[in-house]
């Protein structure tokens, strides 16, 4: 640097703004020629607004008198709007002429790198050098011109329009952001932070501040901890690792009505390119990448995916492209919704089922064509298809149908055959292979006495035999059926119809005879019938058959006493008209008993039916005995 002459005026203020501002810097050609950069750091930052137009000097720039309101709001969404706490430094060249200052003022030139400000506030600027000069009465005005220069650029040079934004053209906006991620690196390095992981001071070069939260962490542990979250696949957690921070917090829920849209989820992740700055090496950075869109993929229920076993790639889709560089931040992370959206699966309704025109997928992959709904290369839009059923995969009526199965039959212990029971007790009889078994436990019961089963006391199913005696199922009805009383016996106005056998034996008269024509009965039931034959080859003992025979003789034989015992009140009682009874005739009965048919009562079938459950007895009469009751 040249040195100064002391005794001029111009040398002394030279070498106080150089003791001041120790960067200005003295042209080596002349000794009264200096350059200073001042810095623009607003007090508070500043809104920029980068426009695609040059801006309209703020002199000339008035409200507009009438807003459209639909252009408004566009305008509002087509904002570019950053905020700045550094903007470029403004180049402040100082001459000092000969006669300054008595006589002249300083020779002033001012410029920006790129020229953001507007050529009227540079020019405007300039002009309050030589104002400034003029008040101080033709004085040294230097330090007081800096000082001024430096209170404006706490302000921005108040070139902020009415809504508070600096509006510039957007051909400055690479370099303006560059400029403050610089300025603001600059200065964290200066500073000294705590690191939140390890709780140690480090220096601001060995520390990274998170650009969503701001918290600081020293680099080294932000590597240690975001390293292992990508090589076990867990990329929800590369986040900011503070516990307290307030972007890893879901917003508060808003209750909204039906027309209300969804909210928007809120990516909280880190983005590849911030992952770099901290820094993580590519291929990391590249794996989280693909681990981050894989898992986004798989969350969403639309996704078709190729039916080749060796691929298994996610076709194309535009809600999901594939990046052409992966380590580019994806900017559609926001945009994807809270709830995730209800997707209806393919069934065999053809209204169901996409669109023929949508139905086509291209694997990303290997760019294998094929049918979204049956799996199968792409067969064109005229075929019909229908979803393809994986290997034991069942539909909803074989579900239904086994569940059904499974709750109301019992399995045959010989051949697993599925029984329902519609009504009864719970001896079953299995109409394949006739085993005799339980229907509560499908136990095996013996074909010569099936009910001791039911009669043990240590056994599970001791007097159930009559359990679920109106049947198995969703609807049983048997019971109902099983104790419904004819409406005949219901009916007790009139007496009931005397059956009357004439003695006389004549081939051409009616066997029998009745009180009233209108009450005709089918006589006496017939005696019970043998037993069914059966097929030897599952049932080689025929004692089962035997036991039931005896056991319909026991029961005629009691039937017999019943109707004796009614005949014989029924000759000893007059009818309604007073007259006696007309003598009745003895037939021969089953087992060789006779009975004599007289009068009927119309409870003999009920008593029959009371006798046989005091008995524990079943009832093996005929279809055509019960009418006769």
């Amino acid at each position: 640097m040249t040195e100064l002459e002391p005794d001029d005026d111009r040398s002394v203020e030279l070498s106080s703004i150089v003791a001041i501002f120790p960067e200005t810097q003295i042209d080596p050609t002349s000794p009264f020629k200096a350059t200073l950069e001042l810095p623009v750091a607003p007090s508070l930052p500043t809104p920029v607004c980068f426009q695609p137009v040059d801006p309209t000097p703020v002199a000339t720039l008035t409200p507009p008198t009438s807003v459209d309101e639909s252009k408004g709001e566009l305008d509002e969404t087509v904002k570019d709007v950053h905020i700045l706490s550094h903007l470029p430094p403004l180049k402040l060249e100082i001459e000092l002429p000969e006669g300054y200052p008595s006589e002249k003022p300083p020779i002033i030139h001012l410029s920006t790198v790129p020229m953001w400000l507007p050529s009227s506030v540079m020019d405007q600027l300039r002009n309050d050098c030589s104002r400034l000069w003029e008040e101080c009465g033709n004085d040294l005005v230097v330090f007081t011109y800096i000082d001024h220069l430096q209170q404006l650029a706490e302000t921005a040079f108040n070139i902020q329009n009415s809504s508070g934004e600096v509006c510039l053209s957007r051909d400055f906006k690479i370099a303006l952001l560059d400029y403050n991620i610089k300025a603001e690196r600059e200065k964290f390095e200066q500073g000294t932070f705590e690191c939140g992981v390890c709780l140690e001071p480090k220096k601001g070069t060995v520390c990274y501040r998170l650009l969503r939260c701001s918290h600081v962490f020293c680099v080294q542990c932000l590597q240690d901890f975001y390293n292992s979250c990508i090589a076990e696949g867990d990329v929800d957690n590369v986040k900011c690792v503070a516990p307290d921070c307030e972007s890893n917090k879901k917003p508060p829920a808003v209750q909204g009505d039906a027309q209300t849209p969804p909210r928007k989820k809120r990516d909280r992740t880190l983005g590849p390119s911030e992952l770099l700055q901290i820094p993580l090496t590519p291929e990391v950075v590249q794996r989280y990448a693909y681990l981050k869109r894989k898992k986004k993929i798989e969350a969403d229920k639309t996704t078709v995916y190729c039916p080749r076993q060796w691929c298994q790639g996610a076709a194309r889709s535009k809600k999901h492209p594939k990046p052409e560089d992966p380590m580019v931040d994806d900017t559609d992370a926001s945009d994807e919704e809270d709830a995730a959206e209800e997707t209806q699966t393919p069934t065999e309704e053809d209204d169901e089922l996409p669109p023929m025109a949508e139905r086509v997928a291209i694997c990303e992959d290997c760019n294998y064509a094929f049918c979204s709904v049956c799996k199968k290369g792409w067969h064109g839009e005229l075929v019909r298809c229908f979803p393809r059923r994986e290997e034991g995969e069942q539909t909803a009526e074989e579900k239904a149908t086994e569940e059904y199965l499974r709750l109301y039959t019992t399995p045959c212990p010989t051949c697993n055959v599925p029984c329902q029971k519609q009504m009864g007790c719970n001896h079953m009889r299995c109409f394949q292979c006739d085993t005799h078994f339980c229907y509560l436990c499908s136990a095996w019961l013996s074909a010569d006495n099936p009910y001791k089963h039911f009669n043990d006391p240590s056994g599970q199913c001791f007097n159930r035999l009559w359990d679920l005696e109106g049947g198995d199922g969703l609807n049983p009805d048997g019971a109902e059926a099983l104790h419904r009383i004819p409406e005949a016996l219901l009916n007790f106005d009139d007496e009931p119809p005397a059956i009357i056998i004439p003695a006389e034996d004549s081939e051409d008269e009616a066997a029998f005879e009745f009180d009233n024509d209108q009450d005709i009965h089918h006589g006496p039931p017939p005696p019970a019938p043998d037993v069914p034959p059966v097929n030897n080859a599952f049932r080689p003992d025929h004692a089962a058959a035997r036991a039931a025979a005896a056991e319909r003789r026991a029961q005629a034989r009691a039937m017999n006493e019943v109707r004796r015992r009614d005949a014989q009140q029924a000759r000893q009682e007059p009818n309604q008209r007073g007259e006696p009874r007309r003598p009745v005739r003895r037939v021969p009965l089953v087992g060789g008993e006779r009975a004599d048919f007289g009068l009927v009562g119309r409870w003999d079938g009920l008593d029959r039916f009371v006798q046989l459950a005091l008995e524990d007895r079943e009832d093996e009469w005929d279809s055509d005995e019960l009418e006769d009751f």
